[in-house]
């Protein structure tokens, strides 16, 4: 089969789309034919044969909703490619293929004022043409899933729940791995790791705070933040700041996939205090790789990690500073958690959600043809 995808995702600093759109690609079940359209050349390892790429750069200033309105379509028209694999929220208005679009949270809808207003707009405007025109979505949770329909109105029928997974890499991590990413990034002998890009619904300044707290009578306690740096840096820098955390808050910028799963394993403990999330893998490749993970108890992250990560109101300050105490000064019991959890999480491979994915796009095609 002849399958087109969008793949802008995997290339620049993938974050959390790219990473989806990645295990996917590694577990694919076929040999069809896929093609990835970019603007930018993709990444080697994604394109083993009978896989090609095709590069649609276009204008330097064409707006990426204006490439994937134009210059995509086209290229598939032209391709003769049988579906659309459309991993990131967005659908060409006018396709003429059956399409599956991953639609992995409804952000835009729920925390509207952490995007700017021609951001919230085009995504809006994007979420909702493929919402309507999309053969089937693909969520990674009932709670995305439920979400979808709260916010487009989407029949159930075409809302399809992908057991998303970690990809190879994330996983059990030793002593030698850890202390050259210890060494790297010069991180203290106890840390709380955040990795994710630092948006409002992350909570990062209750993060700082708690932090802060623990820091007083913690002198060797430090929050490492790795992630893409946003509008929102400056200003969680200057709480830092005035929190009295100051210097011991790292920010490390993007981190490489290369790194992160000793990035995970070095750390105390990973904290991941989001009000709002799709799915949360970060906090599922971070028992992979054998870490003690603290997390809210909110939307997916309650559907997912029950027992696995210890889940505590996000609006709680008092119970993460128990939380984020207790495994920061109790050995068995960060133990406890660290090995808990590990093997459950390196349980879920993306073949699952792969074989579905590929599953869908057939059927796409074949109702469109019909």
């Amino acid at each position: 089969m002849r399958i087109a995808i969008d793949a802008r995702e995997l290339t620049g600093q993938p974050t959390g789309v790219g990473r989806v759109l990645s295990g996917l690609l590694e577990a694919w079940p076929e040999e069809d034919e896929l093609i990835l359209y970019a603007r930018e050349p993709v990444p080697w390892r994604h394109l083993p044969p009978p896989r090609r790429s095709r590069l649609l750069p276009g204008p330097s200033r064409l707006p990426g909703a204006l490439w994937e309105q134009s210059l995509l379509p086209a290229a598939v028209r032209k391709d003769r490619a049988e579906a659309l694999f459309s991993p990131a929220y967005g659908l060409p208005a006018f396709i003429n293929v059956g399409s599956v679009v991953g639609m992995h949270d409804c952000a835009v809808e729920a925390t509207p004022s952490e995007f700017a207003l021609r951001e919230r707009t085009r995504r809006r405007w994007s979420a909702r043409i493929a919402t309507k025109k999309a053969s089937y979505l693909l969520v990674g949770s009932r709670f995305a899933a439920d979400e979808v329909r709260r916010w487009y109105g989407t029949p159930s029928a075409r809302i399809v729940v992908a057991p998303y997974g970690v990809s190879p890499g994330f996983g059990p991590v030793n002593e030698e791995q850890r202390k050259a990413v210890r060494q790297r990034y010069q991180l203290s002998d106890r840390t709380v790791l955040f990795v994710g890009a630092p948006l409002a619904r992350r909570n990062l300044e209750n993060l700082i705070d708690v932090v802060a707290e623990l820091g007083r009578t913690r002198e060797d306690l430090s929050l490492v933040i790795a992630g893409p740096r946003r509008r929102a840096t400056a200003a969680l820098r200057q709480h830092a700041n005035s929190s009295g955390l100051g210097d011991r808050l790292r920010w490390l910028g993007f981190v490489p996939d290369a790194d992160l799963p000793a990035l995970y394993a070095s750390a105390t403990v990973v904290a991941y205090p989001s009000r709002y999330e799709g799915f949360g893998l970060p906090v599922l490749e971070a028992l992979a790789c054998g870490a003690a993970v603290v997390a809210s108890d909110t939307g997916s992250l309650a559907e997912i990690f029950p027992q696995r990560a210890w889940l505590v109101p996000h609006e709680e300050r008092r119970a993460w500073v128990e939380a984020l105490a207790t495994l920061l000064d109790d050995p068995k019991e960060l133990r406890r958690w660290r090995e808990g959890s590990q093997a459950w999480a390196n349980g879920k491979g993306w073949a699952p959600a792969a074989r579905l994915l590929r599953d869908l796009l057939v059927k796409a095609a074949i109702e469109r043809d019909a």
